[in-house]
């Protein structure tokens, strides 16, 4: 009988091993202006949960540039507008992700009005260039751990310009937005005590191996 108990006991711990599980925190910088700076603020893994494993960064962003041009040639013109720039994740991603987007319009010689519109120019344009990125960490996690946060420095420039006549207005905007998203894998730690479902089971069993054992003594 204590065989038998010991393994029921046996099965039930089992099903309370440790197992794999995900946890997940983002940070992201709204479209603004270029050129910027800014720290994104990530929560910490609580070790609570268990012990970590491996930090997946997933990362990216969008360089979004608007365009108004006005060719002032004597000519027909193809101009060509490119937006162009990159985001600087800083440690513990440590990478530049690059971004570059264009488009082109035909043109005709100036119409004798600079309004960006006409036959002569356009606008408003816009030409949006996105990338993005994932890194993964397997060892040291001290800054990840814990019940507060950490920063990421990310830091936007961009370019733009047009091309394609000699005698040109151009006007431009552009903006960057970045994104951040942490996943936290880890093995949870192993339950020490069944839960009551899992007694009231060792329970049952040990008052049918009684009934048992008195048929068998009766017999």
């Amino acid at each position: 009988m204590k065989k038998i108990v010991a393994l029921l006991a046996g099965g039930l711990l089992a099903m309370s091993a440790a197992q794999a599980a995900t946890v997940t925190a983002s940070a992201a910088h709204a479209t603004s202006s270029t050129n910027w700076v800014d720290n994104l603020s990530l929560q910490q893994f609580n070790s609570a949960l268990g012990t970590l494993t491996s930090v997946v960064f997933n990362y990216g962003g969008t360089i979004t540039s608007i365009f108004r041009e006005e060719s002032m040639d004597n000519a027909p013109a193809t101009i060509t507008v490119n937006t162009a720039g990159n985001l600087v994740f800083g440690l513990p991603i440590s990478t530049t992700l690059n971004f570059s987007n264009s488009a082109s319009q035909n043109v005709s010689a100036f119409d004798g009005t600079i309004d960006f519109g006409g036959t002569s120019g356009f606008g408003p344009t816009t030409v949006v260039a996105n990338n993005s990125g994932s890194t993964t960490l397997t060892s040291g996690f001290s800054t990840f751990v814990g019940l507060g946060t950490y920063a990421v420095t990310v830091n936007a420039n961009a370019t733009s310009g047009a091309t394609g006549a000699g005698n040109l207005i151009s006007q431009v905007s552009t903006t960057a937005a970045a994104n951040i998203n942490v996943i936290y894998t880890f093995t949870e730690a192993p339950r020490q005590v069944p839960e009551p479902g899992s007694l009231a089971l060792i329970g049952l069993a040990l008052a049918g191996l009684g009934v048992l054992r008195r048929k068998s003594a009766q017999a």
